[in-house]
């Protein structure tokens, strides 16, 4: 029962996180609120079929992670409350007890109701993570989820360049809206699908190093000479590269300079951890980094028109952001610890948004700055301090492990894409996005920690 328990679970946490493109990245309240709903539901059917001698849970993160995860969380919760003292709610809401005039509890968050909402989309990636970080554990299943991802990605690549080359516009999706020429998938802004993509992207590249790279065990064959071996990887490697050289032009053709660069990032980091790894590996893995440098800049060469211009007409003085950025940061200085309330960044702006534009901006386009905003630096910096501990387990497992450490990299390099972008967009914030970054965050920390030593730490619970 708890094998299939297993089974479930894992085709569950896939799918939630495989489909949540479609209904325009998870960005609507019927489909967070959906998503989070199966994110309780199978971590419950999880936790239901544990057995006493199996209830262990995964030993490859440090206890300091969650518990900073928690804190951050529940100063997040305690925002919302009225039974804070007096002095730590916002003044606004004894104005407006005064003006209606009625008896209005008053509470550190301007808009609780957005708190509770912005919390419950928060712990729904969290439910995510701890899923992948169960069945991640599993070396087929963490290839497995590699795969699927890689598949997703190539899928919804496909459909955005039929799309954007057909010079088509699905209505069944996008309804009437007049949107720019640039490659978007089955999202609404190009910023959050070049996110997706550029994760998709990695997952592939790390897919495809341990398929290739990892040498088949044939006790009895005689050994092949250079021929053989070059014609053997081109028949194992055209397919895959074929896939990610579609993948890349999607990327590019979104036109995204933040999602471009911070995807570029990424892979970087990637390919140098894989590189650092094959000087002590076969030669193969360096030709796989080789290759995928010359497919991504056989992508780059046929399709950047149109992203090298944007980057070359951007002026840094000229970006309405960086004004945005400055009031920002004035806000978080006048109420540097309680913060305004989790989610509320909408509403709480009003009160320091002076630019001349008649656009009102209800997202900072820095995550960063947005949390520290919202929650006060100490609640955002226990949420920051939990994701850099994510990414650093992450980074231990590559110098530790002997076999699989792609897996760790594969996270190392995703949390360096997100945490690019996260400084010019928010693109972290789009549910199906943050759902991608968790399930592959939780299957990179899982395989950070050998799976001999999680059998050994298993066999000494049951024996206690």
């Amino acid at each position: 029962m708890t094998a299939l328990v297993e089974r479930l679970g894992y085709a569950g946490v896939l799918l939630l996180v495989l489909l949540s493109p479609l209904p325009l990245g998870s960005n609507r309240e019927w489909s967070w609120s959906l998503a989070a709903g199966v994110a309780a539901g199978l971590t419950l059917l999880w936790l239901g079929s544990r057995r006493p001698r199996n209830a262990l849970l995964n030993g490859s993160l440090h206890p300091a992670i969650p518990v900073l995860f928690a804190l951050g969380c529940g100063w997040a919760i305690v925002q919302t409350t009225a039974w804070t003292p007096a002095t730590w709610h916002h003044p606004l809401w004894t104005l407006a007890g005064e003006a209606l005039p009625a008896d209005l509890p008053g509470r550190i968050s301007l808009s609780p109701d957005d708190g509770w909402t912005a919390l419950m989309r928060l712990l729904a990636y969290a439910l995510v993570f701890f899923l992948a970080l169960q069945f991640g554990r599993d070396r087929a299943r963490a290839r497995s989820a590699l795969g699927w991802l890689t598949l997703a990605g190539l899928a919804y690549a496909l459909f955005g360049l039929a799309v954007y080359w057909g010079g088509l516009h699905p209505d069944w999706l996008f309804g009437e809206r007049a949107l720019p020429a640039d490659l978007r998938s089955t999202f609404v802004n190009r910023n959050h699908y070049a996110t997706w993509q550029g994760l998709t992207v990695i997952c592939a590249i790390a897919w495809f190093y341990h398929r290739l790279a990892t040498p088949e065990v044939q006790p009895y064959a005689v050994p092949k000479d250079r021929e053989a071996n070059v014609e053997e990887f081109v028949l194992k490697a055209w397919r895959p590269m074929t896939a990610l050289l579609l993948m890349v032009a999607a990327l590019i053709l979104t036109h995204s300079r933040g999602g471009f660069l911070a995807s570029l990032a990424g892979v970087a980091v990637l390919l140098w951890l894989l590189d650092r790894r094959a000087r002590s590996a076969r030669a193969a893995s360096r030709v796989l980094v080789l290759s995928a440098l010359v497919v991504a800049g056989i992508a780059f060469y046929q399709t950047s028109e149109v992203l090298l211009d944007r980057i070359d007409r951007t002026d840094i003085t000229t970006e309405e952001r960086l004004a945005v950025f400055a009031n920002v940061n004035r806000a978080i200085g006048d109420n540097p610890v309680l913060g305004f309330g989790y989610g509320s960044f909408a509403d709480s702006f009003r009160l320091y948004d002076q630019n001349e534009s008649a656009v009102h901006y209800d997202r900072a386009h820095n995550t960063w700055l947005e949390n520290a905003f919202e929650l006060g630096l100490p609640g955002a910096l226990c949420l920051f301090a939990a994701m850099l501990g994510l990414a650093l387990t992450c980074l231990r497992g590559v110098g530790r492990r002997h076999r699989d450490w792609v897996f760790p990299a594969a996270g190392v390099a995703a949390s360096v894409l997100v945490a690019v972008h996260a400084t010019v967009d928010f693109s972290l914030q789009l549910p199906a996005v943050a759902m991608l970054y968790a399930l592959v965050m939780g299957v990179a920390c899982a395989q950070s920690h050998s799976s001999i030593a999680s059998s050994a730490d298993r066999h000494g619970e049951v024996l206690r």
